[in-house]
């Protein structure tokens, strides 16, 4: 109750609301999501195998835009309001709908940015995308055959000129008034609230100031830094302290699975070989192909 208040619903939808049964999920029913995209053509930016974001924060000087999305498999969001922060010296800006770059948005009637209810809190690092129906009992109308058709907002994610090496995450905030919910209506009346910041896989970054998998940042990849993969994986196998630095560790994640480990030697030593070859792919490309 107190986070519909805080969101500015209408004393009169919480009465209809509280007279109604609450919503009862099936196992068929799955619990909606968001998840965050970053334009990867962007220099120094890559999409690794697993997922995670890799960026050579030296190549990289600009903006890297990204992309919010839901993901509801029931299509029965009534009223959506996410919040998306990273760390602070990840800046977040720019936020805008998907219309322009996208030519649409997940649900019909969404055609402006000022329909969206989109908003920036610069002290907390934190963007607001808020769609919301409030006269309405039933599910959005969705644009697209899917929620995700089209992303919920677009935004600008930069690293600070200072910023440190190692793992950033994109993720969903929901602290005190600044909540994330979205709220299921199954069009009968009764409906069911979640908080997306408990079922939303953040988006990892990696940042670094050398090239992916160029741990010695001497411009190559060779056994150098696959015996340098391979001594950090001991140490902390044996539960000891890493001898990696943070730009090192980011550089090491080849794979993008969050871990540094001897699939991420196995693949920079099977790309050692295939350089050795007369290969041409780069080592992201060889990883993600690679069985």
């Amino acid at each position: 109750m107190k986070k519909l208040l805080r969101a500015g619903v209408s004393m009169g939808l919480i009465a209809a609301m509280c007279a109604a049964p609450a919503f009862s999920a099936n196992a068929a029913d799955e619990a909606p999501s968001v998840y965050f995209t970053v334009n990867d053509k962007a220099d120094g930016v890559e999409t690794l195998k697993f997922g995670a974001v890799f960026v050579n924060t030296k190549e990289n000087t600009s903006a890297i835009p990204c992309a919010v999305y839901i993901k509801d498999e029931s299509k029965k969001a009534g009223q959506i309001f996410v919040k998306v922060t990273a760390e602070k010296s990840l800046k977040l800006s720019n936020l805008t709908g998907p219309n322009a770059l996208y030519k649409g948005a997940p649900y019909k009637g969404f055609e402006t940015d000022d329909s969206m209810n989109l908003n920036t809190f610069e002290d907390l690092n934190v963007l607001a995308v808020n769609y919301s129906k409030i006269s309405s009992e039933k599910p959005m109308e969705l644009n697209g055959e899917k929620s995700d058709s089209y992303p919920l907002a677009c935004f600008d994610a930069k690293f600070d000129a200072n910023a440190e090496g190692g793992s950033y995450n994109l993720k969903v905030y929901s602290e005190g008034a600044y909540f994330s919910g979205i709220i299921a209506r199954n069009g009968d009346g009764t409906f069911k609230e979640y908080d997306p910041s408990e079922n939303s896989k953040p988006l990892l970054i990696n940042a670094s100031d050398r090239k992916l998998g160029d741990i010695n940042n001497d411009g190559k990849w060779d056994s150098v830094d696959v015996s340098g993969i391979m001594k950090e994986y001991s140490k902390i196998s044996a539960g000891q302290d890493g001898i990696f630095d943070a730009n090192q560790r980011a550089a090491a994640d080849i794979n993008g699975d969050g871990l540094v480990d001897s699939v991420d030697a196995s693949n920079l030593l099977a790309y050692y070989a295939y350089l050795s070859g007369d290969g041409t792919s780069s080592l992201n490309d060889f990883v993600k192909n690679r069985k």
